[in-house]
């Protein structure tokens, strides 16, 4: 009795995970990941280009007053 009652207990907590999961959308991971990934790319990007930008002026500034 005490094998039945385990056993029940598993297949339930089993079919609460598996609803779980489905509901939290882990299986439909195609074309929003793809474009939330293209969107952070993106973004990357431009903050490092920002950066460099910034780089190059504190570099032009270091070398002017280097010069002065």
């Amino acid at each position: 009795m005490r094998g039945i009652l385990v056993i029940g207990l598993l297949i339930v907590s089993l079919i609460i995970g598996i609803l779980v999961i489905k509901n939290m959308g882990a299986d439909s991971s195609g074309g929003i990941t793809e474009t939330q990934a293209k969107n952070y790319i993106e973004k990357a990007e431009k903050t490092a280009d920002r950066v460099n930008d910034r780089v190059q002026k504190f570099n032009q500034r270091a070398n002017q007053s280097e010069a002065d």
